[in-house]
This record gives C-alpha cells, structure tokens and sequence, in this order.
C-alpha cells in the first residue's frame, strides 16, 4: 500500500528523514554567502578580508600596496607590499581635476609593479581612507581591478599576522592610462547642479567642518543643499573599524534620501574621504556616484561660489 505524502512525513521513517532535511537546510542557510539572501554588497570584489590576502601574498596577479607613511612602512609592513606616498594622488598644480598627469601616475604604477592586468590591494591604517584615494585615482584612469583590505593594518596586526621590514623586488610593468572622466565631478560642473531634485551632494567632512565651526580654508560653511554624512559612519566602532554591513550602509544612506536613481556627487576638505565615501556608494551598486576632488579645498577659495552654513555660525 502507498502512503499518501502526508502519511510518509508522519511515519518514524520520514519523521527522522525530515529532520535530516531540516538540519541540511539550516546548515546551507548558515554557510551560504549573505548575497543568497540580498544582505551582501552589490560589489564584494571591491573589498577583500585579512584572511584571503594572507592567502594570496606570493600570488603574481595581485600588488599589495601600503598607503601609510613611509616612516610606518620601513617599520614593518605586509610582506610584498610596496608603498605609495598618497601625497602623489593629488596635484594641487591641476585647479580643475586635481589628480596627478597621466603620464606621471602611469609611471608610478609601472614603477610599483601595476599592470593592466594586475588586482591592486590597498591598506593603511585610517580606516581605508588613503586606500580609498588610491582606488579612486585608479578608477578614473580606467583600471578598475582594485580591493582595499577591509580593517588594513590595524586588523592585519591585531591578528597577528605575518609582517616584515623587506622591501620587494619589483619588476616594471606596463600601465596604460583609460580616462574615465565620469568618475570625475568639476567645480563648475557642480556649481550647475546646485539644488537640483536628481542630484544629492554629501560632504564627508565632520559636523564642525559642515557647520562652519572649523575652518579649514579661506571660507567656512558647505555647498549649498549638501547632506553631511561623515565619512567615519561608513565603519564600525572600536579599535579595528572594518566597513559596515551592506544592510546597514543602505539603511544610512537611504534615511538621508541618498537612493540610487539620483546622481550622487561627494565632497571633503582634500578629496580622501570623499574617495572612501565614494567606495562605500560603488560598493553598495550606486553606479550614478562620483566625487568632487577638488572638495571644499577648491570651492572655499572660489569667491564667485556660494557657500553655506547656520546662521548662528554666521
């Protein structure tokens, strides 16, 4: 006699068959990537975690790239790692874009060892904010192969990971430049884009920066209609901030109206943070994202631009 579907889950046999059946389930749901259920980032690739880089650390298609000092660099690093100065991503001489010539970042990255076909891995120690910089000024010239290491040096070091004092040898490579100019927002482009309902502006600076109470230029204030998200809420709290999760970092953005049909456009003092807050937009699949360089930096000497703050800072 067959038994009816129902009758089979009742019997001892199906009882303990089911219960097998739940345990797989449980088990899969609690091993399978958080991108199963919509809870990942829209981009993953984007950051890599301080166990698959220790991993990876002789793979020839990666160059790991230290963004700190060069006094913390020769105190120990990453073993492979090169350094890069971060001071070399920005030219003050350029008062339109602010990146460095192309034929002289070409040069930097066929002297670190970056090829068109080479994976970049950037860290420091500030939360990925000079690591940031790197990937932005990476975007922009079209190669889009580069990770930061979620937690950098901090993580790296706190676990107990390897490090050393040698530098790598390095053989040139070659690095050709692919402008991409939509990674890019200029000064006047922007002062056209002021209020408009499509376009959101965020300052990444902190609050005393927003409201005019600091002072980092000739002029305090923002841009006007600019929402202030720092750039620190993209991490967690504590002694090693890693980045947050891709619900949180949505829940975020989206309770200051950043949502991804409008052009997003950030802004800092000097470009950093704006580059770390762009990440975070790019990570999350904001693909209308892109930064101001210049950042307040170039607006607040610009008497011709208006600027903004509380009256009582006024």
């Amino acid at each position: 006699m067959r038994l009816s579907p129902i009758a089979r889950i009742s019997s001892p046999r199906g009882r303990h068959l089911l219960s097998w059946g739940l345990c797989a389930l449980l088990l899969a749901v609690a091993s399978a990537p958080s991108s199963a259920f919509g809870e990942d980032y829209a981009h993953p690739e984007m950051l890599v975690e301080t166990e698959w880089l220790a991993e990876h650390l002789n793979d020839p298609t990666i160059r790991i790239v230290d963004v700190r000092s060069a006094e913390a660099y020769a105190e120990g690093h990453i073993p492979n790692a090169v350094h890069l100065d971060q001071g070399q991503l920005r030219d003050a001489a350029d008062r339109l874009l602010y990146v460095p010539p192309p034929e002289r970042f070409a040069a930097l990255m066929r002297e670190l060892g970056v090829g068109n076909g080479t994976r970049v891995i950037a860290y420091d120690e500030v939360g990925g904010q000079a690591a940031a910089r790197l990937w932005f000024i990476l975007d922009y010239y079209g190669h889009t192969a580069c990770s930061l290491l979620n937690g950098g040096w901090r993580k790296w070091t706190k676990e107990g990971r390897p490090m050393t004092r040698e530098r790598p040898r390095v053989e040139r490579t070659e690095f050709q430049i692919r402008t991409n100019p939509q990674t890019i927002c200029t000064a006047p482009e922007l002062a056209r884009k002021l209020r408009a309902d499509a376009v959101v502006i965020i300052d990444a600076r902190s609050p005393e920066e927003y409201r005019g109470e600091r002072v980092l230029g000739p002029r305090g204030g923002h841009i006007p209609g600019a929402v202030n998200v720092e750039w620190r809420m993209n991490l967690t709290e504590g002694d090693v901030p890693v980045f947050k999760s891709a619900a949180e970092l949505r829940r975020l953005y989206e309770s200051f109206g950043i949502t991804k049909d409008k052009e997003i456009i950030t802004y800092c003092q000097g470009g950093g943070r704006a580059a770390h807050t762009l990440f975070v937009l790019r990570l999350l699949g904001y693909t209308k994202s892109r930064s101001y360089y210049g950042s307040w930096q170039d607006w607040s000497t610009r008497e011709d631009l208006p600027i903004e703050r509380p009256k009582s800072s006024r």
